[in-house]
């Protein structure tokens, strides 16, 4: 804990670090301040400094912008320094603006309202129990429920007519927050938890269904408050007083928690999770350490502090259920480690099988990670690094800023799951068949590197692979999978527009646009939807707006096949030009001559206004794109 005299030299040091703006340094002092104490002043200086640093914060640290609209029906005014605050920690700017107390009905269905005029990139939707199922502790106080389960269906049935109503002209981000359930009734404990039709039981029924509405509408996540509230203590969560006298929904000393989960669960609309996971051996994956203890001697299994670890594995092995790769980074003898994996496997949830890649050496684990970046052909904001030591963890985070480093508490094993599961890097609202089948996507990676070395040409292995592409709109995608792909794809994305799932949409459904998305199998396996592309006819030109692919599968001329299946589909729309745009962002290097290299011409602009897109056209009607000889195509 730090003194005050240290909060006042954090504070010292954020001025200095704004004076010179080094929005890096004004993040990291106040996130150490906020750690420290989380005190309304400290909140209020780190807002503020904040402020007066958001062009650095964009320009400097790559925070995203987001114009938000907080739709309500209780106070949250006093929230709004924590919640910009938090946003910040995330790498997010947050220009917020706050609609009328209660005017949330006409604020998304009226075209002309406050809410139309902002143009918002994300809409919070925060209402309380009294607007969402205002009759339901009157239906449940008999303990009975006659119509409860009736009026749980029209209570979703209105949120639903007013999110579609929204949906259907407005293409910004949702967030619908759900209820907390009530901890004091009229029928007690023991009827509150034998009585199906308790209010408590119906609003937990109520959350359920919302969130399942919230699956059904593009782009929105439902964040369950009711979580947060159990976890902190739902008894003192709201300030009865002051909600009563204010409806404030919150009390006080639950303000960062509930910005901080607010902020978490609408990141998952505009970034994907990350995908790897680099475990260390000793002290980490089990107790002690292999090289001294010997297999036998290391802590794993069901006894006392073994199972700490074996906890620890099984969260693992969940986390590869749904598409997580694992790896090992360890320095140590792989010889003694596979004999370890051997003895023990009974003590063990995972075997050697379960990782999708082994570094296990005495080299410095920044190569190793370097190397496994490249070799899974991910980038390293990509990864996620777990040890117990610090001098490693130091290493890490100096050497490679892009990887999260994730210290396990050596001397409290107990405690990593925890700690790894209060992080957002693994977040997702949404999980696609391609997530789940990516550990198989990435051994088959392995086997593919393997037979490139044994063919004598790069067309001859190309051919070898028996590579089929399937073509088809990105609704059938499924579209979050479509979505999923414009916010993480990086390197081989032309424009690295994030459109949202309501624009994709639009490209689909209009005359002339196209949204096609990319799957791809070969004789390893299926890597499922890959690349996307979406484009519409604008005159006599067909013009691309974005066009990427997934960099595990780059270099295979898919990127050819998908820009060829494009023209022909702009020919049969009565195009007779290709339009291509180059917007160059840090990452995107590799495809910066894509459209060159593809027989495309840099159109020069007459306009003199300063643009960072470069356009390129080709003539449909003197050039045919090509697919490679070596790809079998499928689909209209």
């Amino acid at each position: 804990m730090q003194s005050d005299s240290e909060r006042l030299e954090l504070r010292r040091c954020m001025k200095d670090a704004v004076v010179r703006q080094d929005a890096a340094a004004v993040v990291d002092y106040g996130r150490q301040l906020l750690a420290s104490s989380g005190k309304p002043a400290n909140v209020m200086f780190c807002a503020s400094t904040f402020a007066a640093l958001t062009e650095s914060l964009n320009s400097q640290l790559g925070a995203r912008s987001l114009k938000t609209y907080v739709v309500r029906s209780v106070t949250v005014e006093p929230l709004i320094p924590y919640l910009t605050t938090e946003a910040v920690l995330s790498n997010i700017i947050l220009d917020l603006q706050v609609g009328g107390y209660g005017s949330y009905v006409d604020e998304l269905l009226n075209s002309a309202s406050a809410l139309a005029v902002f143009h918002p990139d994300l809409v919070l939707i925060i209402l309380d129990q009294e607007e969402i199922a205002g009759r339901l502790p009157e239906l449940c106080a008999d303990g009975i429920g006659a119509e409860v389960g009736q009026e749980i269906d029209e209570c979703v049935a209105r949120m639903a007519q007013l999110l579609h109503s929204y949906r259907l002209g407005n293409s910004a981000r949702i967030l619908l927050q759900g209820l907390v359930v009530p901890d004091c009734t009229s029928l007690g404990d023991v009827g509150d938890a034998n009585l199906a039709n308790s209010l408590p039981n119906s609003i937990q029924r109520l959350n359920q269904h919302l969130a399942a509405l919230c699956a059904t509408i593009s782009d929105c996540v439902f964040f369950d408050v009711d979580r947060l509230a159990a976890r902190h203590g739902r008894v003192n969560w709201c300030d009865a007083r002051m909600y009563l006298a204010s409806r404030l929904p919150v009390s006080a000393q639950f303000f960062r928690e509930y910005s901080r989960g607010l902020v978490r669960s609408f990141s998952t609309l505009f970034r994907a999770s990350r995908k790897v996971l680099c475990t260390d051996l000793d002290n980490t994956l089990w107790g002690g350490i292999l090289g001294e203890d010997g297999p036998e001697g290391i802590a794993t299994g069901s006894a006392f502090p073994g199972n700490c670890y074996l906890e620890y594995q099984k969260y693992l092995k969940q986390l590869s259920a749904r598409g997580i790769l694992l790896a090992i980074v360890s320095k140590n003898n792989e010889a003694d480690v596979r004999e370890a994996f051997s003895l023990r496997s009974a003590d063990l949830a995972l075997s050697l099988d379960s990782f999708v890649a082994l570094k296990i050496s005495w080299n410095e684990k920044a190569d190793s990670i370097r190397e496994l970046a490249q070799e899974l052909s991910l980038g390293l904001d990509s990864f996620v690094f777990v040890d117990d030591n610090p001098v490693e963890c130091a290493a890490i985070r100096q050497q490679l800023p892009e990887v999260v480093v994730v210290e396990a508490p050596v001397l409290e094993p107990w405690k990593l799951v925890e700690v790894l599961s209060q992080q957002p890097f693994f977040d997702a609202a949404v999980v696609t068949d391609d997530d789940v089948n990516r550990v198989k996507e990435y051994k088959a990676q392995v086997q593919r590197a393997e037979l490139a070395g044994s063919v004598n040409s790069r067309d001859e292995f190309l051919a070898s692979l028996g590579i089929v592409c399937t073509f088809q709109s990105a609704l059938l995608a499924p579209l979050a999978r479509a979505v999923q792909l414009l916010a993480k794809t990086n390197q081989f994305n032309l424009t690295t527009r994030r459109r949202s799932a309501a624009e994709v949409e639009e490209f689909a459904s209009a005359e002339g646009g196209q949204a096609v998305v990319v799957r791809v199998r070969d004789r390893f396996g299926d890597a499922g939807v890959v690349g996307l592309a979406l484009a519409r006819n604008l005159g006599d030109a067909c013009v691309i707006d974005s066009l990427l692919l997934s960099c595990r599968v780059i270099g295979r001329g898919i990127e050819t096949a998908l820009l060829a299946y494009l023209g022909d589909q702009a020919l049969r729309t009565g195009a007779t030009r290709l339009v291509g745009e180059f917007i160059a962002s840090k990452k995107n290097t590799p495809c910066a001559n894509f459209y060159s290299e593809h027989g495309f011409t840099e159109m020069i602009s007459s306009q003199e206004t300063i643009s960072d897109s470069l356009f390129y056209e080709l003539d449909l009607t003197a050039s045919k794109l090509m697919t490679p000889k070596w790809i079998s195509v499928e689909g209209n």
